[in-house]
């Protein structure tokens, strides 16, 4: 179902009874649709390739000193607007050529092996900002370790989306089976999002941290087959970036949490 035009004669008869209490949940999400592109500049948002990044900025490395990869970049200009999120500036996400793509299991929150940057003020000027990246190119055999490859152009939609069977604040139905099924096949919360609600393919780490419950999704990143896009989470997984709200409003993505689970 498209969330953007959530409906309510749209509902299987198993969700109708429940129309008030899902259509309370309503949240504002801007998805996204990637296009294999080789020909982006530093300053557009992308899946892959190469990042804007000033020459007085330090390319982010690993806790070994290797260079990370961009995930993904978000220049806010040619992003619909969110609540909290900025309306302007550049947020990219690093993470590591390893077998973990850089998520640490002990504490979903260290940057040590992923990293958040967040440029409110863009440069122009291309002579201030770094094009030569050969000097931390990640080695062709770490290349294998990443859950892409290839560079992505993205198409944003701002969308209305209902909450997802997954999230852990989900409280809607009757417990039965048939109820699920029709909910996780109606409204789903897979592919790639900003903001909304998440999707995943184990449980929602919010669940066992109370430090955490009040995190909101910041970016979300699925495995994606179609049209020449090559990204795939372990065994079909997604990747998922949360973040406290008060920390979306002052731009602070130092406490981000990474989680990322496959089937």
């Amino acid at each position: 179902m498209n969330t953007m035009n959530f409906k309510p004669e749209s509902l299987p008869n198993s969700l109708q009874p429940f129309l008030e209490k899902i259509s309370a949940t309503i949240l504002p999400t801007v998805s996204m649709q990637l296009t294999p592109n080789d020909r982006l500049t530093v300053w557009q948002s992308k899946v892959g390739g190469k990042p804007y990044l000033p020459l007085d900025v330090a390319y982010p490395l690993d806790s070994h000193g290797n260079p990370l990869a961009l995930l993904a970049q978000f220049n806010f200009a040619e992003i619909p607007s969110l609540p909290n999120f900025p309306d302007k500036g550049i947020l990219q996400f690093y993470i590591a050529a390893d077998d973990s793509f850089g998520m640490n299991y002990d504490n979903k929150q260290k940057q040590s092996d992923f990293r958040i940057l967040y440029f409110e003020h863009v440069i122009d000027d291309i002579q201030q900002l770094k094009q030569d990246f050969s000097d931390i190119e990640i080695e062709e055999d770490d290349l294998d370790y990443l859950p892409f490859d290839g560079q992505y152009a993205v198409e944003f939609k701002l969308e209305q989306q209902p909450i997802s069977i997954d999230d852990h604040g989900f409280n809607i139905g009757t417990g039965e089976n048939d109820f699920y099924v029709a909910y996780s096949e109606t409204l789903s919360a897979m592919g790639h999002r900003l903001g909304g609600y998440p999707y995943f393919t184990q449980s929602d780490p919010r669940d066992y941290n109370k430090n955490i419950m009040d995190y909101t999704l910041l970016f979300q990143v699925d495995t994606d087959d179609s049209k020449g896009v090559n990204i795939m989470w372990g065994d079909c997984g997604v990747a998922n970036f949360f973040i406290h709200p008060e920390d979306l409003k002052k731009r602070d993505f130092s406490k981000v949490l990474y989680n990322w689970d496959c089937c």
